[in-house]
């Protein structure tokens, strides 16, 4: 009987067991809907943030010129997301509209900027972008249980907070507090979009605002300016003159700006790679290690407008060349997808970089 019973106690140990692991299954397969959710919402507030630093056309740029209007007390109409067709005149056009400027001490420079710096939509931003923004934000005062902003209403306001404190609730409900160095608000700016919370103050409060056209003007002129650099850059390349404008202005569009220091590895031999560069700032030394035991051999020089890496784009993965950064490098890159996708069919588009330059060290 003592067998019998040491039986069904572990019998009773397994099941609980068992319903032990049912219940963790049970909670990591919510736990797994919900990241997918929140990477669903994460990336429609991507999709929401790309449609507005996009650069404008020449006609909205003249639609954004005759619509700015600087006092800050004004509510904005309701506009569209912003798409790209960039020209010089667009630059031109945007770099004659005059944004707002309200003085502030350097204690409050440093807070707003690193409010934006804290915030996750906006800490990507170029520090010339958040030296614009931080000069356009004017100052709002809110006494103690005051609507700040409320659920459901269309906004066009982002904030930070300097002083005091704030309470946010949605559908009634209390989510959190918030205090100074905080930016709220944000999708006003990022896109049109109704408030998906009520923020009410708790006490006196001291804010810093801009509104979304002023935001929206600032990113155009950075992104236009940005963009003509880009094509500057790849008619520069002698290769890619062969390309039609519009494919010239995708290629523009999907390539990403990467740094690198001194010294840095940018690409490594033997690594597995699948992107595609092209040197817009600095220069860099192309090496090749014969073997374990002797030193890179120096094949060559690159510099602004030349380009490496299309080998592995191709499908080889394998580099076969290091590239190292020479001084303070800026690279314009494409992954494969990418490349493929716009350029990769041209076969008369081959590397400038430590490709040739192997062939012509042999």
């Amino acid at each position: 009987m003592g067998t019998l019973r040491d039986l069904q106690y572990a019998l009773q140990e397994k099941i609980e067991e068992l319903r032990q692991r049912d219940a963790l299954i049970d909670e990591l397969e919510l736990e797994l809907d919900q990241k997918d959710e929140l990477i669903q919402r994460l990336q429609n507030e991507l999709d929401k943030y790309r449609s507005v630093i996009r650069p404008a056309t020449a006609q909205q740029v003249q639609a954004q010129q005759q619509s700015l209007v600087l006092q800050p007390d004004q509510h904005r109409s309701k506009r569209q997301a912003i798409s790209a067709e960039p020209t010089a005149c667009d630059i031109s056009a945007l770099s004659h509209v005059t944004l707002p400027f309200y003085p502030k001490s350097p204690e409050s420079k440093e807070l707003i900027k690193d409010a934006i710096l804290d915030n996750d939509f906006m800490k990507n931003l170029e520090l010339s972008q958040i030296q614009e923004i931080v000069d356009c934000m004017y100052p709002v005062d809110y006494g103690k249980d005051a609507c700040i902003i409320k659920e459901g209403d269309v906004g066009s306001l982002v904030f930070v907070m300097e002083e005091g404190k704030v309470e946010v609730t949605k559908e009634e409900m209390k989510l959190c507090t918030m205090g100074p160095g905080k930016v709220f608000g944000e999708l006003a700016i990022l896109y049109n979009c109704t408030r998906t919370a009520t923020v009410r103050t708790l006490t006196h409060v001291k804010l810093w605002a801009i509104d979304r056209q002023c935001f929206q003007t600032i990113m155009m002129r950075t992104g236009l300016i940005k963009h003509a650099e880009y094509m500057d850059l790849l008619n520069s390349v002698p290769t890619f003159q062969v390309l039609p404008e519009e494919t010239l202005r995708k290629l523009a569009d999907v390539m990403e700006e990467t740094h690198y220091e001194d010294g840095e590895f940018i690409i490594r031999q033997g690594a597995r790679g699948d992107t595609f560069f092209i040197i817009s700032k600095g220069k860099v030394n192309v090496t090749e290690e014969n073997s374990a035991n002797q030193e890179p051999v120096h094949l060559r020089e690159l510099v602004r407008g030349d380009w490496f890496g299309e080998r592995a784009l191709q499908g080889e993965d394998v580099r076969t060349a290091n590239v190292i950064a020479a001084d303070t490098v800026t690279c314009l890159v494409i992954d494969r997808d990418s490349f493929k996708h716009l350029i990769g069919g041209l076969d008369d588009v081959s590397s400038k970089g430590y490709e040739d330059a192997e062939a012509k060290a042999k």
